[in-house]
């Protein structure tokens, strides 16, 4: 039976410190087969050989392989060796999106699922002993922070996704020097979302400056990262929101204007929407959290 890679990693509770990502080194060598889906998994393997599949082709892994998953990727982990080992991390596809170096990533892999491959490096073995180390720092030590832990974690991982990108920036370079027409439109979008998203929140004006039409866009967006262009616009919006709850003393108004809403009460629904809480018992419950 198939089971659910990122259940057992929660089961083992590896990382308890933060909803938005989990991280467990193992063998795995209880489960036959082992299924990801629907997230970032960065799956490093340091020792042994398996197989992974997904609905096209079967590919072999051994060390010093690194597979990145986004979303909109399944595949199954099985015929592990004896001595297979690896390192994996997840992130929250939700929390992922709000991470701007995140765009990096994206740009590196998103040839290889447009091409339906899954995007599968051989690295160094320098630079799989560092990715290793990078991801050792998601560990139960940042249980002991408290007023900065959130922006620990988000630190973190723009620094693990930068050194990813980076590694595979000079893969791709050596391999290859095409990009897709379609990866250089989200590479362009991308980039447009991140100077523009406090005022144009709808996908028509990203469509008319990339000059495609809004069905264009979103079917790229969708096939890429599994999210929709109001997706990727609303997390964004939704991250500057609780940011400036956090960080600043601005009123709610003040903040719903910042970002661009029309009036106060959109704002709030928005938010609500979002979190689970109005704007307002959302900084109340920071506060608290601070005076503890």
């Amino acid at each position: 039976m198939d089971v659910s890679l990122l259940e057992i990693m929660k089961t083992a509770g590896q990382s308890l410190v933060s909803p938005c990502y989990q991280r467990m080194e193992d063998s795995f060598s209880r489960y036959d087969t082992l299924v990801m889906e629907k997230g970032f998994f960065f799956l490093l393997v340091t020792n042994g050989t398996a197989s992974v599949t997904d609905l096209y082709h079967r590919y072999d892994l051994s060390a010093n392989h690194l597979l990145v998953l986004t979303p909109s990727v399944r595949s199954l982990l099985s015929h592990k060796s004896s001595d297979f080992f690896c390192v994996c991390l997840y992130i929250v596809p939700d929390y992922f999106d709000t991470l701007s170096v995140g765009q990096l990533v994206y740009s590196q892999v998103s040839q290889y699922i447009g091409n339906y491959r899954l995007p599968i490096f051989v690295l160094d073995k320098e630079q799989t002993d560092y990715l290793k180390e990078t991801i050792s720092l998601f560990s139960k030590q940042l249980e002991q922070m408290h007023l900065y832990q959130d922006g620990t974690i988000r630190h973190l991982c723009s620094f693990l996704l930068l050194q990813i990108a980076d590694a595979l920036y000079k893969k791709n370079k050596d391999t290859s020097g095409y990009v897709k027409h379609s990866s250089e439109i989200f590479r362009n979008f991308k980039k447009l979302l991140v100077h523009h998203y406090r005022e144009h929140h709808t996908i028509s004006f990203y469509a008319d400056q990339l000059n495609i039409s809004t069905t264009y866009l979103s079917r790229i967006v969708k096939r890429i990262t599994g999210r929709t262009v109001c997706f990727h616009i609303s997390e964004l919006l939704c991250a500057d929101a609780r940011k400036m709850l956090e960080c600043t003393d601005l009123d709610v108004k003040e903040i719903a204007n910042k970002l661009g809403f029309s009036d106060q009460s959109v704002f709030g629904k928005f938010f609500i929407r979002k979190t689970g809480l109005s704007p307002v018992k959302f900084r109340m419950q920071k506060d608290r959290f601070k005076n503890v």
